[in-house]
C-alpha cells in the first residue's frame, strides 16, 4: 500500500463531486477521456497513455463508491492488474486535505511504475480541480 497527500483550495463537497460525477471526473483527469455508466456504481473507463512515444488506448471496468467524506475506486485493468484507491477528504483551514491509499496488485512487475504514474496523474488531476 502506498499513501499520497494532496491539498486543494476547494471544499470537500466540491472535490467529492469531481471524483464521483463521471463528466466532472473525465474533465479533470489527464488520462481518462471517457467513462460510461454500466449500472449501479459500475463504469467502463476509456484511458490513453503513452508508452515511450507510442499512444496506447484501452478500456477497463471500475467501481466507484462515494461515502460521506471519502471515495473508493476499484479497477481491473487488462485482466492482470487490480488498482484500489481510497480517498479520504477533510477540510483544514482554506484547504481540503485528500489522503489517498493506493494498492496495486499485478501479475506483472509494474507496481512501482504504476504507483509513480498514478501519483503524477492524481497530482495533475487535483491541480485541475483547484483551477475549476
Amino acid at each position: 500500500m502506498t499513501e499520497f497527500v494532496f491539498k486543494v483550495r476547494k471544499d470537500v463537497i466540491n472535490i467529492k463531486q469531481q471524483l464521483i460525477n463521471v463528466e466532472n471526473f473525465v474533465n479533470v483527469h489527464p488520462l481518462i477521456y471517457k467513462m460510461t455508466h454500466s449500472g449501479g456504481n459500475k463504469y467502463k473507463v476509456f484511458e490513453k497513455i503513452k508508452i515511450c512515444i507510442i499512444p496506447y488506448r484501452f478500456t477497463y471496468k471500475a467501481l466507484i463508491t462515494g461515502y460521506k467524506d471519502s471515495v473508493k475506486m476499484v479497477a481491473t485493468v487488462l485482466g492482470f492488474t487490480t488498482i484500489s484507491m481510497f480517498f479520504t477528504l477533510h477540510e483544514d483551514d482554506k484547504f481540503t486535505v485528500i489522503k489517498e491509499r493506493l494498492v496495486v496488485k499485478s501479475t506483472l512487475p509494474i507496481t512501482n511504475y504504476m504507483n509513480r504514474l498514478i501519483e503524477k496523474q492524481h497530482r495533475i488531476m487535483f491541480n485541475n480541480i483547484e483551477l475549476i
